[in-house]
């Protein structure tokens, strides 16, 4: 047998920035009506080029300093290549909040390939990223229908990227009787977890998240606290979205009850992680600042619920929608800026 490298693979592995660019237009190009295409670096989310098409235009952007800190912070010589590479800065009242750019709804395959090249741009020359093979992508509709596949792009979903292990294999039925009727069993939260991570739909599975209660398993010492593992030089704090789960996980015990608003509150450390439901087909793991984030979009939710119990006068008929760059104050200042693209709120420190 040959020890040498498939084709494919060797393909895989060359992969070149002209030929990525040449994907790239064709990904643009072909991107449905309400679909989000992301693409970012692996290690690091922060560095990201994003586009979305909309009934009349399609929308793109290139994350800015808004959205970075310490040494990811673009520097003057980032920003000079960004402009001369066609993109348009940011503005002062973060509508938007990033450098974008935006082409008419059918510009032609010439448009489609310049686009392109402005986010390789973007992705290599201004973020640092080294190779295309070091890029991962999301791709998703705007109301939330599952990760969405391009097997022509050559890198890799992030879904996939992130993947550790395969779900638990399931038993095959002994054909020994006739199987009793009985009565369909609800789903726990687990399953619905589970199901939103085996279809990608990763909406599903933090519009769960969000709202649910999580168990802290006690320390040690049998006080609350946080029980942690440390996994790939991390630490994670682990935490359950039932007893059934932390019993599964091996974790039995006693437990402290708390909620993704507890967690951020009284988060420990910024370096350390999450790991929900460690070990089962439910399982996420969660940096400290997606931790935050997640119990931000909670409370833009439980607000957004408090307006909507106010009266209000009919509606003409249409929908409401935030528009890209509305802003979300408290007390002491900016804390969200809404991403027209994403759909989400994008958390920042920015203060009056």
């Amino acid at each position: 047998m040959s020890g040498g490298i498939p084709h494919s693979v060797k393909r895989r592995i060359a992969l070149e920035w002209s030929e990525f660019a040449q994907r790239f237009a064709l990904e643009l190009a072909t991107l449905d009506r309400d679909t989000i295409l992301i693409v970012r670096e692996h290690d690091e989310s922060r560095h990201y080029v994003q586009a979305m098409r909309e009934p009349d235009r399609l929308y793109a952007e290139s994350v800015s300093n808004n959205f970075l800190d310490g040494a990811l912070l673009l520097k003057p010589s980032d920003e000079e290549i960004l402009s001369e590479a066609g993109w348009r800065p940011p503005t002062a009242d973060w509508s938007p909040a990033n450098w974008w750019t935006e082409l008419p709804p059918d510009p032609g395959p010439a448009a489609f390939a310049l686009l392109a090249d402005m986010m390789v741009t973007a992705l290599r020359d201004v973020q640092g990223v080294r190779r295309p093979l070091d890029l991962v992508y999301e791709s998703f509709h705007r109301h939330g229908t599952g990760q969405i596949e391009l097997p022509r792009f050559g890198i890799t979903s992030a879904h996939q990227a992130g993947r550790r292990r395969a779900p638990a294999p399931i038993a095959a039925p002994t054909p020994a009787r006739e199987p009793t009727r009985e009565a369909p069993r609800e789903p726990t939260i687990e399953d619905v977890l589970t199901e939103a991570r085996r279809k990608d739909d990763h909406v599903a599975y933090f519009d769960v998240l969000i709202f649910a209660e999580l168990l802290l398993p006690l320390t040690g010492a049998g006080q609350v606290g946080y029980r942690t593992v440390l996994h790939d030089g991390a630490v994670h704090v682990l935490a359950f979205t039932s007893p059934a789960a932390q019993d599964a996980a091996g974790y039995a015990g006693p437990h402290h009850r708390t909620d993704i608003l507890g967690l951020a509150g009284g988060w420990p450390d910024p370096t350390w992680q999450l790991t929900v439901n460690p070990g089962l087909p439910s399982e996420i793991r969660l940096d400290a600042a997606n931790v935050q984030r997640l119990a931000e979009t909670r409370r833009g939710a439980e607000r957004a619920a408090a307006a909507d119990a106010q009266p209000l006068p009919p509606a003409p008929g249409l929908p409401i929608r935030l528009p890209h760059g509305a802003q979300l104050w408290s007390d002491t200042g900016m804390i969200a800026v809404f991403d027209g693209v994403s759909g989400r709120w994008n958390q920042t420190s920015r203060t009056q």
